[in-house]
C-alpha cells in the first residue's frame, strides 16, 4: 500500500469514526467510552484474540494437507502478518503470507496461495452461516448482492478445482503461468475436499462467532439489551456487506450497516454509535495493530536462520516439486 493510499485511508477511518461520534451526540458518546467497563473491553480483546487463534489453527491444518511445513515461529508470525492486511479491499493484501512463507521458508507462492485463498472462501461461507438471521434484516438488494457474490465465489471454485479445472491453464493467457497454476490448482484440489471443508468452515464459525459474541460484550457494557444470538448475525451481516463493499477494511459499509441493524433492533441511537466505534477498534484494528508488530518481527527472520532450524526436524513430503521442514 502506498503512502498516498495510507493517507487516504486514515483520513477516511478518522471521518467515519467522527461520524459515528457525530450521530451518536459527541457528549453522550464522551461519557459512554469513559465509562465503559474495562472487564467489558478486557473480555472483547480476549475473544478477538480467540478469533486470531483459531483462524491459526485453520491455517496450520491447511499447511498440513499440503504438506507444507515451516517452523512453528514463523508459521505463526506469517499468519499474524497477514492480520495487517486486513485493511486491504476484500483482505487481497494477505496473500503476502504467501511471499513470507517464501521468503522465510522457502516454500513456493504458488504452493501456498491456494491456503489463502481458501482462507478467504471459508470465512465467507462461516460468517454466511452465522448472519442468516442478520442477512434478513438487511436491505433485498444488499441480501440479493451477498448471495450473488456468495454464489458467482462457489461456483468459480467448484470449477477451478474440478478435475476438469486444470484444462484452463492450457488456455493462451495462462499458458506462460502454467507450471506455477498447476501446483496450486492440485493443493486447491486438496483443500476442497469435503471433510477438509466441513473443519475449516466448523473453526472458521467458532472464529467469527467469538468476534459476535465481543460485541454482545460490548453491547452489555453500554447497558444495551441485545440477544447473544441477534448481536452475532448482526456482526456477521454487517461483516460481510463490508466486503462486498471492497472498501478498505470494509469501511463504512461495515459501520453503516452494523448501525443500522442495530437501531433496528431496538438499540438507541447513542449505545449503537458507541458499540460500532468499539467493536472496529478491538476487532479491525487491534488486528491491525498485531499484524504490523508481526510483520516487523518476522523481518527479523533471515531464510538460513529458518532452514537451518528446520534442518533439525524431520522431514516431510510435500506437494510434487516442494518440501519443507516444520
Amino acid at each position: 500500500m502506498t503512502s498516498k493510499k495510507l493517507g487516504l485511508l486514515v483520513i477516511v477511518t478518522v471521518l467515519v469514526f467522527a461520524a459515528l461520534v457525530g450521530y451518536g451526540d459527541f457528549r453522550e458518546m464522551g461519557q459512554r467510552l469513559a465509562h465503559f467497563p474495562v472487564s467489558h473491553l478486557v473480555a472483547a480483546l480476549a475473544l478477538a484474540l480467540l478469533n486470531y487463534l483459531l483462524r491459526f489453527f485453520r491455517w496450520a491444518y491447511y499447511l498440513r494437507k499440503l504438506k507444507i511445513t515451516a517452523p512453528v515461529a514463523v508459521s505463526g508470525l506469517v499468519f499474524l502478518s497477514g492480520l495487517a492486511m486486513s485493511i486491504t479491499p476484500g483482505k487481497a493484501g494477505e496473500l503476502l503470507k504467501s511471499y513470507l512463507l517464501r521468503d522465510r521458508a522457502a516454500v513456493p507462492v504458488s504452493v501456498s496461495a491456494p491456503v489463502v485463498i481458501m482462507e478467504r472462501i471459508t470465512d465467507v461461507v462461516s460468517v454466511v452461516l452465522l448472519g442468516l438471521v442478520g442477512l434478513a434484516l438487511l436491505p433485498l438488494p444488499i441480501v440479493v448482492a451477498l448471495v450473488a457474490a456468495l454464489s458467482i465465489t462457489g461456483v468459480a471454485l467448484m470449477v477451478v478445482a474440478s478435475r476438469h479445472g486444470g484444462r484452463l491453464l492450457s488456455l493462451p493467457i495462462l499458458r506462460r503461468w502454467k507450471s506455477s497454476l498447476e501446483a496450486s490448482h492440485q493443493g486447491l484440489r486438496l483443500l476442497t475436499v469435503p471433510r477438509v471443508v466441513a473443519v475449516a468452515v466448523a473453526l472458521g464459525a467458532v472464529a467469527w462467532f467469538c468476534e459476535g459474541l465481543a460485541l454482545w460484550v460490548i453491547l452489555s457494557g453500554l447497558d444495551a439489551d441485545l440477544s447473544v444470538g441477534r448481536a452475532v448475525s448482526i456482526y456477521a451481516a454487517a461483516t460481510l456487506v463490508g466486503a462486498v463493499s471492497a472498501m478498505p477494511g470494509g469501511l463504512v459499509g461495515t459501520e453503516g450497516s452494523m448501525l443500522a441493524l442495530l437501531q433496528n433492533s431496538g438499540i438507541a441511537r447513542g449505545p449503537a454509535s458507541a458499540a460500532t466505534l468499539l467493536v472496529r477498534l478491538v476487532t479491525l484494528w487491534f488486528a491491525v495493530m498485531i499484524g504490523v508488530m508481526a510483520l516487523v518481527w518476522v523481518n527479523r527472520f533471515k531464510q538460513s536462520q529458518v532452514i537451518s532450524t528446520a534442518d533439525t526436524e524431520p522431514e516431510n513430503s510435500a506437494l510434487p516439486g516442494h518440501s519443507t521442514n516444520a
